[in-house]
């Protein structure tokens, strides 16, 4: 039996009775970030509470997040794993690195860590096996590269996840054609979770929640 379609009914009852507290999070970040002129682009909200919830059942305590924008993924997850722990997020653009830091200071989350220029060369000066979970959610031509660096980073027993891997619904259309406004991130995304299906040190699957999380549960040894 197929998954049952998620209408737009049965989506608001997700987010009214599972969500509220993210919805409402959601809100206020949003507002600083529509003053700042940047795009409303980040994880629904059913989304968010899937992270919250994941990251509080691996008990996470360091986690890398890879495409900051406004900061809303970053924020739902600092809250999940408690100021015990530390999120790391990478943001190549100024305008938005510094809107999520005005986010992250009115919220008053202090264990999130914001590096801004480009997250690839930020990665590779980090250690090895440092983090519990790592998200991937930024410029999708890139996504191959960051998967390459997570492996790296990831510790052993981690989780590794890619956002858009149902790519807005396109993931399936191998004819999609170069007009398309989606062509190259869609199809990098394609190419993105091939690889991270056949990587042998992942168990990996599809998560259907929001646009798609690819995760892969990694075992070093």
């Amino acid at each position: 039996m197929k998954g049952t379609p998620l209408t737009e009914q049965t989506y608001n009852y997700i987010v009214e009775n599972f969500a509220v507290e993210e919805a409402m999070l959601l809100q206020l970040m949003q507002k600083r970030a529509e003053e700042a002129g940047i795009p409303m682009i980040m994880i629904s909200e059913e989304q968010a509470k899937f992270l919250g919830f994941f990251l509080k059942a691996i008990r996470a305590k360091r986690v890398l997040d890879i495409g900051t924008l406004f900061g809303y993924s970053a924020a739902i997850m600092a809250k999940a794993i408690g100021t015990d722990g530390e999120v790391v997020t990478l943001e190549f653009e100024p305008l938005h690195a510094n809107a999520a830091r005005a986010n992250f200071k009115h919220l008053g989350l202090q264990n999130i860590s914001l590096l801004q220029g480009p997250a690839i060369d930020h990665m590779k000066t980090m250690k090895d096996g440092i983090f519990d979970f790592i998200m991937i959610d930024a410029d999708k031509p890139n996504y191959s590269l960051y998967l390459k660096e997570s492996l790296r980073l990831i510790k052993d027993g981690g989780v590794i996840a890619g956002d858009n891997a149902l790519a807005w619904g396109k993931i399936a259309n191998m004819h999609l054609p170069v007009y398309d406004p989606d062509y190259v991130s869609a199809t990098a995304m394609q190419q993105f979770n091939r690889e991270f299906a056949a990587d042998k040190s992942m168990f990996s699957c599809i998560v259907p929640v929001g646009d798609g999380l690819a995760m892969g549960y990694v075992k070093k040894s």
